[in-house]
């Protein structure tokens, strides 16, 4: 498949995506062209797979401090996530990052409209690989997204304190780097940290940046 699809073409991709009815692996190669990785899409097979999971679980509760919802992660809680919201919702995708046969960490997107998307989910969980192996994923994961979906933007949200996410958004191409707020909402033993007006001022002293990049003239 190639060419750029109308949105309801590419839900109906992902839909079969998630599905296991089409096969989507994407390789992953560095600037001289050489083969580093590859991202394999999350599909409802892996709900029946124990290593994947834990290792999702895990990873999510050991850098929950990076998430904009902060709770403590549980294998059932994660199948129930992946079942429930990621796979129901086609206009959402998740990739696993593999080094070799090595499982180190997971992309994805989510809110797909006919304008923009947003790139969501980044982690290293695992050492190993490539250095720059997660930017690179980033890239051509941007790239893929031009390529599969209607949109003229991908954006993210970095937090302004993590200086190691912002070198690998900047080294993604990501430009524009406006400013928010991040207020805190708690309910039962879940915090969220909701998006304030661009420019505000932030009562917990935290703040984010919205970054873009521009499918390509």
């Amino acid at each position: 498949m190639t060419g750029t699809l109308t949105l309801d073409a590419a839900k109906a991709y992902i839909c079969d995506i998630v599905a296991d009815r089409i096969s989507a692996e994407i390789v992953l190669r560095d600037d001289a062209g050489v083969e580093i990785g590859r991202l394999v899409p999350l599909t409802t097979r892996h709900l029946d797979d124990d290593v994947i999971i834990g290792k999702l679980t895990d990873w999510r509760n050991a850098n929950m401090a990076s998430f904009m919802t902060q709770f403590t992660a549980t294998p059932g809680r994660t199948r129930n996530w992946l079942r429930n919201v990621v796979f129901k919702n086609h206009t959402q995708l998740m990739f696993l990052i593999y080094a070799g046969d090595l499982l180190i960490g997971h992309f994805g997107f989510k809110d797909l409209d006919e304008r923009e998307v947003l790139l969501d989910n980044a982690m290293r969980g695992e050492r190993g690989g490539h250095p720059k192996l997660l930017p690179v994923a980033g890239r051509i994961l941007i790239g893929w997204l031009f390529d599969r979906t209607p949109v003229d933007t991908v954006y993210g949200y970095v937090l302004a304190k993590n200086a190691a996410a912002i070198m690998m958004n900047k080294a993604m191409g990501f430009g524009l780097w406006e400013k928010y707020p991040l207020n805190r909402q708690i309910t039962d033993s879940e915090i969220r940290w909701d998006l304030g007006p661009k420019g505000g001022r932030s009562n917990y002293d935290l703040y984010c940046y919205r970054v873009e990049v521009s499918r390509p003239q």
